[in-house]
C-alpha cells in the first residue's frame, strides 16, 4: 500500500489517475478547487472498492500544498507518490492580447503549483529515503502548434525543465521524478476549449486518428510511479497518439 497525492483530481485525467492507484490498493488523497468534482471522484473510487480522501486545495498557494502533504503523512503514515496534475489553460489568445493577470494565473497554477508540489513532497520523501513524483506536462510544452498557446506552452515547458532538475537533484535520495506529455485527451478541459466543434480539429494532427482517453494517461502515470520503472528518472513520456512524431 502506497500513500498517493493527486492534484487536479476533480475530474478528467486527475480522476482517472486517482482511480488507477486506488484500484491497485493504494491510499489516495485527491485535491482540487472543485469540491463537487472531488466528491464524485471519492464516490467513484469507493464504489469500486478503493479508498480515497479529498481535500480542497489551490495549488498556486504554497500553504495549501504543504497542508496536502501533511494530511497524507498523518492519514497514510507516508507519502510514496506525488502526481502534480492540476493545470489551467488560461486565455487562448495571441501574446499581444494577453494580460498580466492571465500570465500570473497560468504560471501560478501550472508552474508554481508544480514547484510547491515537488518541494513539499520532496521534503517528505527525502526524510523517508524513497519516493516517486510524476508531473503532467503537455505536448504543447515541446512543440507549439496553435496560435494563442504561448502562456500554456511556456508553463508546460517549465514543467519539463523542473522535472529534469528535480530528478538530477534527488536521485541520490532514491527519489525518481518524471513527466508525462499528454497529447489531445478527451477531458472536460478540451471539451470546454473546443466549444461546439466536436470532435476538435486537433484530431487531424494525431497519427492514430483519435483522441486519447484519461485512462491512457492514468496507465502511464501508474507505470512511471511503480517498480516497473525503477530505472526511469528525468524522463518525459509522450502519451499522444504520435502527435509529436512529425
Amino acid at each position: 500500500m502506497r500513500g498517493v497525492i493527486v492534484t487536479g483530481a476533480g475530474g478528467g485525467m486527475g480522476r482517472a489517475i486517482a482511480e488507477a492507484f486506488a484500484k491497485a490498493g493504494d491510499k489516495v488523497l485527491v485535491a482540487d478547487l472543485n469540491e463537487a468534482g472531488l466528491a464524485q471522484t471519492v464516490a467513484a473510487i469507493e464504489a469500486a472498492g478503493g479508498s480515497a480522501i479529498a481535500q480542497r486545495a489551490n495549488v498556486s498557494q504554497e500553504a495549501d500544498v504543504a497542508a496536502l502533504v501533511e494530511t497524507a503523512k498523518q492519514r497514510f503514515g507516508r507519502l510514496d507518490v506525488m502526481v502534480n496534475n492540476a493545470a489551467i489553460l488560461g486565455p487562448w489568445v495571441p501574446i499581444h492580447e494577453q494580460s498580466a493577470e492571465a500570465l500570473d494565473a497560468v504560471l501560478g497554477v501550472n508552474v508554481k503549483g508544480v514547484v510547491f508540489g515537488m518541494k513539499h513532497a520532496l521534503l517528505a520523501m527525502r526524510a523517508a529515503g524513497r519516493g516517486a513524483i510524476v508531473n503532467i506536462a503537455s505536448v504543447q510544452g515541446v512543440r507549439v502548434v496553435y496560435p494563442g498557446a504561448a502562456f500554456y506552452a511556456a508553463s508546460k515547458s517549465a514543467v519539463v525543465a523542473l522535472t529534469r532538475a528535480a530528478a538530477l537533484e534527488n536521485g541520490s535520495s532514491n527519489i525518481r521524478v518524471n513527466a508525462i506529455a499528454p497529447g489531445p485527451i478527451d477531458t472536460p478541459m478540451l471539451r470546454a476549449a473546443a466549444g461546439d466543434a466536436w470532435p476538435p480539429a486537433i484530431v487531424g494532427d494525431v497519427p492514430l486518428g483519435r483522441l486519447g482517453m484519461p485512462e491512457d494517461i492514468a496507465k502511464a502515470v501508474f507505470w512511471l510511479a511503480g517498480d516497473e520503472a525503477a530505472y526511469v528518472s528525468g524522463a518525459l513520456l509522450a502519451v499522444d497518439g504520435g502527435f509529436l512524431a512529425p
